[in-house]
């Protein structure tokens, strides 16, 4: 299958990181795959450079460089990802769809589109949410027979450490596992909560800072990583936690933080299909999560939805998470049971059905 993927993001967000996994696992089952992507993208030198075409930096000239790719003598799959790309993918496939070719496009945010038009044009065949809650969304501008959803995939390096678990724990300054209690239900160790994001209002560390302060956890660390030193240090102190608050700076070695984690805790305000809960998930850790968006659909017998920005119900979520052993056990178990599906293969597999779908009704077909 000729398969196309353009992505007009510049930077390393979940969704150009799907569009980057899904290139190389398509290539890896067979298929003729292009990543498009912007000159500047910091997806270049990510791997798999053979299957990246540079777009031009003059928007202007990406049709000419997209249509050199169109398979010769059989159907073309476009999928797009990101606005610019999903915009121009609208316009333009109305125009391709007599040369064999058929667009979809990733969607992976909850607010509604300002700008309906590619939901309903002609020249978009399907459009592929990560969620249902985005689905939900999608379903007052797109056909109900174009609208697909798929969760995103982990990809295996993201959740396989680089770094000993011992060796990570110092440099974050966490205590040596030796020297704190040993685990058991009638005398738990001190746990270590997980928060993986960014300082901006949406990812909630503020609600999860706050939280912890008020929490019944015993001396539980709260390790938090992607996130500014200078930024909220003054809070933790402000609220007499800093010594159990361990701010950790932007690393794409996440699994080296995860694997140091015993629950994780995601307090955004707002998501669709969070990639640092999948990652955490796939790790085995049960989790603490903000019921918005698709996240109520990650959190099944795996841990605790508390309302958005209700720091109180945070609070004694992390503090059931503490305290009740057996349970965060049997919820770890789950997490590592429900991993399977949020894994690149699986999600490659769902797409080669949507994509095979999508050319039979056209009637067209492939070897």
């Amino acid at each position: 299958m000729r398969i196309i993927i353009l992505s007009s993001s510049t930077n390393r967000s979940g969704g150009t990181r799907q569009a980057f996994y899904q290139a190389r696992e398509l290539a890896t089952r067979g298929h003729h795959v292009s990543l498009c992507l912007p000159e500047d993208s910091q997806m270049h030198g990510m791997g798999y450079d053979d299957l990246i075409v540079t777009l031009p930096a003059d928007r202007k000239r990406w049709k000419a460089s997209i249509e050199a790719l169109f398979a010769a003598d059989g159907p073309t799959v476009v999928h797009a990802f990101h606005n610019r790309a999903v915009k121009f993918v609208a316009w333009h496939g109305m125009f391709w769809r007599h040369r064999g070719v058929v667009c979809c496009a990733h969607r992976g945010v909850m607010y509604r589109p300002g700008n309906p038009l590619p939901y309903i044009s002609p020249g978009m065949d399907a459009f592929i949410a990560n969620s249902q809650a985005c689905a939900r969304v999608l379903r007052l501008f797109t056909p109900a027979g174009k609208l697909f959803v798929v969760y995103n995939g982990v990809d295996d390096a993201r959740v396989t450490p680089r770094t000993p678990a011992d060796t990570a724990r110092e440099q974050v300054g966490l205590p040596p596992r030796g020297a704190e209690a040993a685990w058991s239900s009638s005398s738990p160790a001190p746990l270590v909560f997980g928060f993986v994001g960014q300082n901006s209002p949406v990812k909630g560390a503020d609600i999860l800072i706050d939280a912890f302060a008020r929490a019944d956890v015993g001396e539980a660390r709260l390790l938090m990583v992607g996130v500014s030193h200078d930024m909220w240090r003054p809070r933790c102190e402000a609220l007499g936690i800093a010594d159990r608050v361990h701010l950790v700076p932007h690393t794409e070695s996440v699994s080296d933080m995860l694997q140091l984690m015993d629950a994780f805790v995601l307090p955004s305000r707002t998501e669709s299909l969070p990639n640092t809960m999948l990652e955490a998930i796939r790790m085995g850790l049960p989790v603490i999560g903000s019921a918005v968006g698709g996240v109520p659909e990650l959190v099944r017998g795996n841990g605790l939805l508390f309302p958005a920005g209700d720091i109180d119900a945070l609070a004694a979520a992390l503090g059931r998470m503490a305290s009740d052993h057996a349970t965060r056990e049997a919820w770890a178990a789950a997490s590592h049971a429900e991993g399977e599906r949020y894994t690149i293969h699986a999600r490659v597999d769902a797409l080669e059905d949507i994509y095979a779908q999508l050319l039979r009704r056209r009637g067209l077909h492939t070897a």
